[in-house]
């Protein structure tokens, strides 16, 4: 069973995001259970965490939400979903992600984030084996939906060096 507390960080790295860096406050839906094995929407942000926790991290969403989303970062308009967009996308997953990292050092779980992976497409297949991934649905208002699944799990002896 997946732990709040490891989950929790991501909620909390994402409300932070989109009020600092976009001022919206986001509309939490209730969390789920999935064994997602594909790509669940068109433009999704991989990240792969390593250490005393692991697993990833994927933060999924339509194009219209991701041009949403990068307009709104880049303070202008992305009418086509292109490498400025992919750039945008890449950096909300990490400063989410890293954010929810640095929430986890501080209850004792150190681990390291690789670089964001962008996969276009619906269907695209991913696994998280053996970990079960927990969905935080977030309604963005006028920006869109995005998910993130959450497909973390202890790993002790996996401290990064």
């Amino acid at each position: 069973m997946v732990k709040a507390e490891l989950i929790n960080p991501f909620l909390e790295g994402a409300i932070v995001f989109f009020k600092h860096e976009i001022d919206i406050d986001i509309v939490r839906g209730d969390p789920r259970i999935e064994s997602c094995h594909t790509t669940p929407e068109e433009i999704n942000v991989l990240i792969g965490v390593t250490g005393e926790v692991e697993g990833m991290v994927l933060y999924s969403m339509n194009q219209r939400s991701a041009k949403s989303i990068a307009s709104a970062m880049v303070k202008g308009p992305i009418p086509l979903y292109d490498q400025l967009a992919e750039s945008a996308l890449g950096e909300m997953g990490n400063i989410i992600t890293g954010q929810a990292a640095s929430r986890l050092e501080e209850i004792g779980y150190v681990c390291k984030l690789s670089p964001p992976i962008l996969i276009s497409g619906v269907g695209t297949i991913i696994s998280a084996i053996d970990i079960d991934m927990i969905v935080i649905p977030l309604d963005l208002g006028t920006l869109g939906k995005i998910d993130i699944y959450v497909a973390l799990r202890e790993n002790p002896g996996g401290i990064p060096s």
